[in-house]
């Protein structure tokens, strides 16, 4: 493992400042832990000592894989100062993880961290972001099964794409100290290496099975054409699910050419680059010929078919018409209610549908919203096509040198056949869409709404920007506090203001004392004169629910014999980097949303509606989304851009800090509230 840790070691440093960037070290009361032996042990086991200083990579090594300066011990070093020199090297490690435990408020066991400390020694401390299920089971945010847990460790045997036989035993080790606090466990555990060929798709490479029971199932493996006989063992011996698990082996696929049993079609044959999409389609009874033994692959598809299509091959059920109307009326009814299908395409069923109006289908049918990466395509710059080219299941072609999509042209039978087929086995393979944020990979929350705002139809900056979409109304608005000093009402409503949400108070950030903005009274009745709705915030920095609650009562209180016609907001922020002893660095996502929901629902008790304002790193980062589907959110972001990429939806959006509007003296946060 001596040239794994080579590798790392560099990249270790630079992953632990950023970790520390994206989550700031909190004042708290938390008995840091060091490695203990159980770490140390694991380390001399798989980090080859080397008694003499060596040369890698751009760097000098010496002992456990220690990076020293050239020269620092001429004399080579004892196994005594190598490991003195492996403690130093985790100092580093082992204050990112006291401040992730510390920040969860989490008390791991000694064996715990040791496992932690070690894994985190070869991979650097960025799993601690993310959505892995190792992150998920540390912070108890999932429950796991040993042979579960032991694969949340093993799937992180990577060096360069490929499973490492050392690390992967490394990690099923680590596995065991953490389960049992021994790596004696360990022996409990097989695992399968799967290699990874080109034109397959697996949903993992890396399974863990029980040693001495049975292979009870295998990893999904789709190849077009084919369908997986075995697995190949380096040895040459064939594994089928229900053969003994003896060993922890490297292993290959092994492919029997499909034979299909359905009658062929006329005008489909095995030269074309369609013919195993139709056949396996039809095969599973999917898609069917036109009559006269033909499949017409270059006839359009019409938007009734591919709804059918799309819905059952992303796994929801057949649904029958409305009453007295189209055969494919349900399908478009269930898909125009979640927005998935354009209003004027309903009544559409039997025109040809656009490349264009498919891609958001199936996009919404396997729950994906909009990437916000570049298009890979040069005609067409759409979320949705962006999103599902990045999985595959969308493909273009190349002309004149640039791959293209032709969004609007209509897709023939046998393009919707490639696009099913990738749908299905994208489904089969558990695909989730991720988000890139901080440098890190999220995957986006299963179940909650999702960002549908199109960017095209967002125009101007400052105090002209708006959104013109079809049933929607954009109210245009600021966010006013005691800052702004005194704001002439009127003035900002002739320069077209709608709303106002104005700052009633907030919790101080060391303290925890609640205080008044002193200017509220008066923008109140300012705002209202004017002709304005209004809404308030609070600036919360809640730590638990009691002080929620507080919050939502102080708020309440001064909105008694106020019309108020706007949200009441819960502006909950962590204090971050620019006050690390800020009291809110140290708060658990879990607790968060307690506080987020505790406020909610105590100022919809009230006849308010609530809402919940969030940037971008708090809404990634420390709430959990799925528990605030039932209020509205107001997102600040993409400051002074064109449109908002925040993957979630949202019904109000902060676009800019430095408007410039007659009536406040200096930059003014200005907001787009979106009805529909």
């Amino acid at each position: 493992m001596k040239q794994t840790n080579r590798l790392m070691t560099a990249a270790l440093l630079l992953a632990c400042l950023l970790a520390q960037a994206v989550f700031p070290v909190p004042a708290r009361a938390y008995d840091d832990m060091t490695a203990g032996d159980a770490c140390l042990s694991l380390i001399r086991r798989y980090e080859t000592f080397s008694r003499e200083m060596y040369y890698a990579n751009g760097h000098w090594y010496v002992g456990y894989g220690s990076q020293v300066a050239e020269g620092a011990y001429p004399d080579g070093v004892s196994e005594e100062e190598a490991e003195t020199l492996v403690r130093e090297d985790l100092r580093t490690i082992e204050a990112v993880l006291n401040a992730f435990f510390a920040r969860s408020r989490l008390s791991p066991t000694q064996a715990q961290f040791d496992a932690l400390v070690d894994f985190t020694y070869t991979l650097g401390p960025s799993w601690l972001a993310g959505t892995s299920q190792l992150l998920k089971l540390v912070r108890g945010n999932v429950e796991l099964s040993r042979r579960e847990t032991a694969r949340a460790f093993g799937v992180w045997s990577h060096v360069g794409g490929v499973v490492l036989p050392g690390l992967a035993r490394r990690r099923l080790e680590e596995a065991a100290l953490y389960l049992d606090g021994s790596t004696a466990g360990a022996d409990e555990f097989a695992y399968l290496a799967i290699a990874r060929e080109s034109g397959v798709a697996c949903a993992t490479d890396f399974a863990v099975y029980e040693r001495g029971g049975v292979y009870d199932e295998f990893p999904v493996m789709l190849r077009l054409g084919y369908t997986l006989s075995a697995l190949r063992a380096a040895d040459g011996t064939l594994l089928r699910p229900g053969d003994p698990v003896e060993g922890s082996r490297s292993v290959s696929a092994v492919w029997e050419k499909n034979a299909y049993t359905v009658s062929s079609y006329r005008d489909v044959g095995e030269s074309q680059w369609f013919y195993d999409y139709v056949m396996e389609l039809s095969e599973d009874g999917v898609v069917g010929g036109r009559g006269n033994g033909a499949f017409d692959p270059d006839t359009p598809v019409t938007v009734g078919e591919a709804l059918k299509l799309v819905l059952l091959a992303a796994g929801h059920e057949q649904l029958e018409p409305l009453e007295g109307g189209h055969w494919a009326s349900g399908y478009a009814r269930f898909a125009a209610e979640r927005f998935w299908l354009p209003a004027a395409l309903e009544s559409a069923l039997d025109q040809p549908i656009t490349r264009l109006a498919v891609a958001r289908l199936a996009a919404g049918a396997i729950g994906f919203g909009q990437s916000f990466a570049e298009s890979p395509f040069a005609d067409v710059d759409n979320g949705y096509v962006t999103a599902l080219a990045e999985i595959g299941v969308l493909t273009g072609t190349t002309a004149h040198g640039d791959d293209v999509y032709y969004p609007d042209e209509s897709l023939t039978r046998a393009e919707a056949s490639a696009i099913i087929w990738r749908l299905r086995s994208a489904v089969a393979l558990g695909t989730r869409q991720t988000v890139r944020y901080a440098s890190r990979d999220f995957e986006v929350a299963s179940g909650v709404p999702l960002n549908r705002y199109d960017k095209s139809l967002f125009s101007g900056e400052g105090k002209t920007m708006t959104y013109a979409e079809p049933g929607v109304t954009v109210l245009r608005g600021v966010d006013i506090s005691r800052w702004q000093e005194a704001v002439d009402w009127n003035a900002l409503a002739a320069e077209g203001v709608d709303f106002a949400i104005l700052r009633v108070g907030g919790r101080l950030q060391n303290s925890g004392n609640i205080f008044e903005d002193a200017r509220f009274a008066q923008n109140f009745s300012g705002a209202k004169a004017a002709g304005l709705r209004v809404g308030v915030y609070f600036y919360s920095q809640a730590i638990d629910v009691a002080e929620a609650l507080e919050e939502a009562d102080y708020v309440l209180s001064r909105l008694r014999g106020r019309d108020v016609d706007g949200p009441v907001v819960f502006d909950w922020e962590s204090a971050g980097s620019d006050n690390p002893e800020g009291r809110s660095n140290d708060i658990p996502v879990s607790v968060v949303c307690d506080c987020a929901v505790a406020f909610c629902e105590r100022v919809r008790d009230a006849g308010y509606a609530p809402m919940v304002y969030m940037n971008t790193y708090d809404g990634y980062l420390k709430y959990d989304l799925t528990r605030l589907a039932g209020y509205d959110i107001w997102y600040a972001g993409q400051y002074n851009g064109s449109f908002p990429t925040f993957v979630y939806d949202f019904q109000m959006w902060q676009y800019t800090s430095s408007a410039q509007l007659n009536g406040v003296d200096g930059g003014v946060d200005m907001d787009l509230w979106f009805l529909r």
